[in-house]
């Protein structure tokens, strides 16, 4: 399910050839852009040819302008329009591009290249040494230099107009590529304080006034130059000279690798990944006699901290490619469905925060009430989805489609469109397969809507049907799965190769599939060991024991270190943790971690408190980390609107039950959850302030961002007690256990606490903030504020002075 809203939006007209442009406003240039380029300075934009009936040749100044201009880059493939002849106006800037040209030949863009961003050099890297390799990419800034470097010897300075125009346009460089993957720039924002009239050769005359149709016309024209030069020559010369990619574990940030770094880590992570056996290359003949039905798939790798995860996903949007798709999206939506009528095939799966929060509110009351020691296992597979055997995922899924070999499904797309109070107009897309038979398969949407109203999982909303049918057997699955399964043929450079072990880790489906083959195992390994007070849960291929029985715990830790074969499950033990001594028979396995009996737990970006089963955040991935990279915030019109949705929209999705339930946690750690909480959504604010388009700032409007402050206090207040149904935490009148005043009371900590930091840029805000928190202290009482006081001491925990600004 994909929720948000998308503005009617797209990229710089010189790519598509559209003319005339988007509006400034609807026009972006994205980080996206830059990805997974590293080929070199043969497709550069200005070293393309121009194709023509005569053949091919060297790009000229006209060529530029038109190409920029008038027909965009179907004009270089010999796609030519009216005019024939450029209007004057154009004709004049001829001369200055074809300087550019000139200029782009003479550019030692190589020797720049090695001066601004070095390749360390190495001896032969072995497997050993992709650790050693990984940290070699260019920081943001050195790119930058290099970059910089670039346009001050190729852009002729009367293209500039000014020094204020060349300075304005080297500080939107440098804000796009410390930028995170998915951000954008809008045209109107490259634009803002760009002076016009510095630019001769924009007018047609250069002496006279002129009418606001001539301004117009020149500011039109010297976006889609703006546009060209960042979005073809800027992204253009990054994508040549650098291979750029996000990396795990890092949110949206990017990295700057040199082609020739990138190549040898490139290599050493494919010798690794085939030296496991899971793929076998194809011979020339072998490759010549697949089925013309057959889909290709292309291999790339993603870098973490100390080696590379491959990525394997079906590239291409023709029509044999979108008809694979479809149908793999129908097998995911046909074994959820089997999934929902049979939950035990997944066994202790959990998909995220409620199932986790599901389980162990089930255990938490009854240990809080009696209490004893827990033991904690903790374990990671190594290489899940690359591991499973077909011969086993082919059993399980037959297992698990068995049942409805003989049904007929419906499939049915909608989008659901609701309103919010906090986050304005929301909207999500969903996709659903149900048995015909079944009542939530009803062939028309009217019935539909009404089993939905009935188990209470739609209200106030609009639905819009956008895709049924109810033709698909579950036979249908099954053979399509099989063939998936023994024909996944993949691309690697210009070899190609047969998947003969494990699945594509970038599939839709693979994660089902995996919670299915790990389902399966523990179906038949651990039957019977959570009970007695004790829970089993697995996030895809992280798997976590929690029992007041010790040999149950050693048990279970000894099957998983000596591996399960049938369903490929090899254990990291670095990744293995326990709060107990191991056995000598199993102490002898390096690497495992051994935590005291009484501890803060860790799992999955989780900290669980070992005697009491408190549950907090683990805020350690976010150190040395830029909160800029965590936020996705866009450019829009309405920046300050944009903001609070953003902010209001990840409180909401920060604030979980897992956290807040008062069932499931003791109050002190809820207290300490919601500062904690609250307190990195203040330097969310800050970021977000930071971020504002067109020199916005909270002191040009300070009232709306103390509202905004306000109603996510009020908003925080609402989601606690959602969290706490059944429960009195209180209300203005100073009864419950977390007051109203309490909660507002660590908005104001928190805010006060950032914001001080950064006094010049929130002067307007403070003074009101510190009001707010004297007379919330006065009305808390002893007891209540001692709690609130005791939650905020240290005022800036440890693991926050880690995460960065």
């Amino acid at each position: 399910m994909q929720t948000g809203t998308i503005p009617l939006e797209g990229g710089p007209k010189w790519r598509s050839g559209n003319f005339p442009p988007l509006p400034p406003s609807q026009c972006f240039i994205r980080t996206l852009g830059f990805l997974y380029g590293g080929k070199g300075m043969r497709g550069f934009i200005l070293n393309r040819k121009k194709k023509s009936n005569n053949g091919c040749r060297r790009l000229q100044g006209q060529d530029l302008v038109r190409t920029i201009f008038f027909e965009g880059l179907p004009y270089l493939n010999g796609i030519e329009r009216k005019p024939k002849k450029l209007p004057r106006r154009f004709f004049n800037m001829v001369p200055l591009f074809s300087q550019l040209l000139r200029q782009h030949k003479r550019c030692a863009y190589s020797r720049i290249l090695q001066r601004m961003c070095p390749v360390v050099e190495e001896r032969d890297t072995e497997q050993g040494e992709l650790s050693s390799l990984l940290p070699q990419h260019c920081a943001p800034h050195r790119v930058y230099l290099f970059v910089r470097e670039c346009l001050s010897t190729v852009i002729p300075q009367e293209l500039w107009g000014s020094d204020h125009n060349r300075l304005h346009f080297f500080f939107r460089v440098r804000g796009i590529l410390r930028s995170g993957k998915f951000e954008k720039l809008s045209l109107s924002e490259l634009m803002w304080k760009m002076k016009g009239n510095d630019c001769d050769w924009l007018k047609i005359s250069k002496t006279g006034r002129f009418p606001p149709s001539e301004l117009a016309y020149r500011t039109q024209i010297l976006g889609q130059y703006l546009a060209w030069l960042l979005d073809g020559y800027v992204v253009g010369l990054i994508r040549a000279c650098f291979y750029v990619t996000e990396s795990m574990g890092q949110k949206n940030a990017i990295r700057f690798y040199r082609p020739e770094v990138w190549a040898k880590l490139q290599d050493l992570a494919f010798r690794g990944h085939i030296s496991k056996g899971q793929m076998e290359e194809m011979t020339p003949a072998q490759v010549a006699s697949l089925p013309k039905a057959t889909v290709t798939s292309r291999l790339r790798f993603i870098p973490k901290t100390d080696s590379m995860r491959p990525i394997t996903r079906v590239i291409g949007a023709d029509a044999k490619t979108r008809h694979y798709r479809g149908r793999v999206r129908d097998l995911l939506d046909m074994l959820r469905a089997c999934v929902r009528s049979s939950p035990s095939l997944l066994g202790s799966t959990v998909w995220g925060m409620t199932d986790i929060h599901r389980v162990l509110r089930s255990l938490a009351p009854a240990l809080k009430k009696e209490p004893q020691p827990l033991y904690f296992v903790k374990v990671d597979v190594s290489g899940a989805y690359e591991s499973l055997p077909h011969e086993k995922l082919t059993e399980v899924v037959e297992q698990a489609l068995s049942p409805v070999q003989d049904e007929l499904f419906t499939i049915r797309r909608y989008a659901k469109i609701w309103a919010d109070r906090h986050e304005g107009l929301k909207k999500s897309f969903v996709r659903q397969a149900d048995l015909l038979e079944d009542s939530m398969g009803s062939t028309n949407m009217k019935g539909f809507v009404t089993s939905l109203q009935k188990k209470g999982k739609v209200h106030h909303a609009i639905l819009v049907e956008q895709h049924f049918c109810f033709d698909l057997h579950g036979s249908e699955a099954l053979q399509f799965f099989t063939q998936m399964l023994t024909g996944s043929v993949v691309q690697f450079g210009k070899k190609t190769y047969r998947q003969c072990r494990g699945i594509p880790q970038g599939s839709v489906v693979s994660s089902l599939l995996c919670c299915l083959c790990y389902g399966h195992m523990e179906n038949v390994l651990f039957k019977g060991i959570t009970e007695n007070k004790g829970c089993l849960m697995r996030l895809v291929d992280d798997f976590l024991l929690i029992t007041p029985d010790l040999n149950k715990a050693q048990s279970f830790l000894k099957i998983l270190l000596a591996g399960v074969p049938q369903y490929g499950l090899v254990v990291n033990p670095q990744k293995v943790g326990v709060n107990f001594q191991v056995p000598g028979s199993m102490g002898s396995c390096p690497g495992i971690r051994v935590l005291p009996p009484n501890c803060l737990f860790p799992w999955c970006g989780l900290l669980l408190d070992t005697h009491s089963l408190d549950v907090y955040k683990d805020y350690s991935s976010y150190a040395g980390l830029s909160l800029r990279y965590s936020l996705t915030l866009g450019s829009f019109h309405s920046a300050g609107q944009q903001m609070r949705r953003k902010l209001m929209a990840v409180l909401r999705l920060k604030s979980h039950a897992l956290f807040l339930d008062l069932k499931t946690n003791s109050l002190e750690a809820v207290y300490k959850n919601i500062y904690k909480l609250v307190l990195l959504h203040a330097c969310r604010f800050h970021v977000c302030a930071q971020s504002l388009p067109f020199g916005q700032t909270v002191a040009k409007n300070p009232l709306c961002f103390l509202r905004m402050i306000s109603d996510m206090a009020e908003y925080g207040n609402q989601l606690i007690r959602l969290s706490n149904k059944g429960l009195v935490l209180g209300s203005k009148a100073q009864t419950g256990t977390l007051q109203y005043e309490a909660v507002e009371l660590l908005f104001c900590l928190s805010f006060l606490l950032v914001l001080s930091q950064h006094r010049p840029l929130y002067k307007a805000l403070i003074p009101h903030l510190h009001k707010r928190k004297r007379s919330l202290e006065q009305r808390l009482g002893d007891l209540r504020l001692a709690r609130v006081r005791q939650a905020t001491n240290p005022r800036t925990p440890d693991e926050f002075f880690a995460i960065q600004m």
